[in-house]
């Protein structure tokens, strides 16, 4: 259902397995081609603190579901009343973007591959644990 490989790049098995069985849990329409699903601690949008946003997007491609990019928000500072991109993985284009550390880089970079698997650990803790209130799941078209 969903695709686990990117290239050089293979999704971790345990967020493919958490993702299958997330989109197991709903009726997808036929005509579908694009899914997002969001993660969010609602108390992060009052006191700015704790657990990040985070976005998945999909495609479908034949009978596969592609992850498009993972991407993880944050408010720039205490001042903001919006949340920006902190951290972006491009799966299909494989390409990496962090604001803070000079911008857009390759996703296949070794250092680059590991920042991914260290992210995706901690997010699946995170999920695992139950610290996300809020996970929805919106279909674009």
């Amino acid at each position: 259902m969903i695709e686990q490989h990117y290239g050089e790049l293979q999704l971790p098995l345990s967020l493919h397995r958490h993702l299958e069985k997330l989109l197991s849990g709903y009726t997808i329409p036929v005509q579908a081609t694009r899914l997002v699903i969001n993660y969010r601690a609602l108390d992060y949008y009052q006191t700015k603190q704790g657990l990040h946003p985070v976005e998945i997007q999909l495609k479908q491609t034949g009978d596969q579901w592609l992850v498009v990019f993972i991407a993880s928000f944050s408010f720039i500072n205490t001042h903001h009343k919006s949340v920006d991109v902190e951290l972006y993985f491009h799966l299909i284009n494989h390409w990496c973007y962090q604001p803070d550390a000079g911008g857009r880089c390759d996703l296949l970079h070794p250092a680059v591959i590991d920042l991914f698997r260290t992210w995706v650990a901690a997010f699946l803790r995170h999920i695992q644990y139950k610290q996300f209130d809020d996970i929805s799941l919106t279909v674009l078209r």
